[in-house]
């Protein structure tokens, strides 16, 4: 259709160029015309000379003005119905036009914000994001530790499996929009609204572009059925649950799980082995566990509902109503309900007394000693 409306435009255009051309020609004529009749106006003057006769005005001349009009007339009656018919698709074509632009437009600007540093070359999450880190005095009573390690981008060319799910088009993109303006966990703002450098259409364009490059949602849920399987297989001792949680939910809801692995201290400390808290203690999001979900959701259909589909951003969930926002991603295109069950069913055996422990692991001392 983008090709439709281009060629519409361009037979508009050869039309105005003929109505144009034939107006001036006839100005033109009609200039010349005139200079002929200057000082002889009585005698070249239209109505000085003689005039056709009743029955040929009333006649053969009427006729050929009635055949016009009713020509015209029909015209108009079978013209304006095409166009009519045709308008969806010539408006549908210039929205993808105008999207497609957008999308090129985007897809420019994340080249130059380097978006690939992080989330990869192909969009895929396979880089990692350098991250400094305040841990506080967890190797020392007297001493505050900063250190540097990184943590794993997630992907983004799946990013609307999880978010803006209901989202048919690029008007109706919302969760997305308020993730680029005021940043998520680690991934700093890059709109306006939350100080960053991009106005509120580039932040479209790069909507555009993420809603482009989007996966097929076939091929991100056997991504995901893939990657559990593998997780699985290394991981014989773990349950199903604790395989989806760590793959899906731990980035958010286990502290430091990101981040987990070596990292190091400023000044030639040394390194330090970074080990997330326990499972489920929260960190951007809250903390999971059996008290806490059971009082949230005392029946676990409800849980299970809320994980398929999401938080709405101001929209009330649970049993003490909690409001949500667009931090909670859906992951009802990729999971199964079955799969979703056994998350919540892992997440309902997490002990609130085991979460409140923290831990740090040192892999080398002081000055590098190990």
């Amino acid at each position: 259709m983008m090709y439709a409306a281009t060629t519409e435009r361009s037979i508009a255009m050869a039309i105005l160029a003929i109505v144009v051309v034939a107006w001036a020609i006839y100005v033109f004529t009609n200039i010349r015309r005139s200079k002929d009749e200057v000082g002889s106006e009585v005698e070249l003057a239209a109505n000085r000379g003689s005039l056709d006769s009743d029955e040929k005005l009333e006649g053969s001349r009427l006729e050929r003005v009635q055949a016009f009009g009713v020509l015209m007339l029909l015209i108009i009656a079978l013209v304006l119905p095409i166009y009519w018919l045709r308008e969806g698709g010539r408006r549908d074509g210039a929205e993808r036009g105008f999207s497609e632009r957008a999308a090129r437009a985007g897809e420019a600007l994340a080249e130059e914000l380097e978006c690939v540093v992080c989330h990869g070359a192909d969009m895929g999450g396979a880089n990692y994001a350098p991250v400094v880190l305040d841990i506080g005095n967890q190797f020392s009573d007297q001493e505050s530790y900063i250190i540097k390690t990184s943590w794993r981008a997630p992907a983004i060319n799946n990013v609307f499996t999880r978010f803006d799910t209901g989202a048919e088009k690029l008007s109706e993109v919302d969760e997305v929009r308020k993730i680029l303006n005021y940043g998520r966990g680690v991934m700093p703002a890059w709109g306006l609204p939350g100080g960053g450098p991009l106005t509120s259409q580039e932040v479209d364009h790069i909507i555009a572009w993420l809603w482009r490059e989007q996966l097929p949602v076939e091929e991100v849920a056997a991504t995901a059925r893939a990657e559990k399987e593998a997780q699985m297989a290394a991981n014989p001792s773990k349950s199903e649950g604790q395989v989806l949680f760590e793959i899906h939910c731990a980035r958010c809801h286990t502290p430091r799980w990101p981040g987990r692995g070596p990292a190091t201290l400023p000044n030639g400390g040394g390194t330090v082995e970074l080990i997330p808290g326990p499972a489920g203690s929260g960190r951007y999001g809250p903390a999971l566990n059996k008290t806490s979900l059971e009082r949230l959701f005392p029946d676990i259909e409800d849980q299970i509902s809320f994980i398929a589909l999401g938080a709405a951003d101001d929209v009330a969930y649970g049993e003490f109503a909690r409001l949500g926002n667009y931090g909670m991603p859906g992951f009802g295109k990729i999971l199964t309900e079955d799969e979703i069950r056994a998350i919540s069913m892992y997440e309902r055996s997490l002990d609130p007394v085991e979460q409140s422990t923290v831990e740090f692991a040192e892999l080398y001392g002081p000055g590098g000693d190990s």
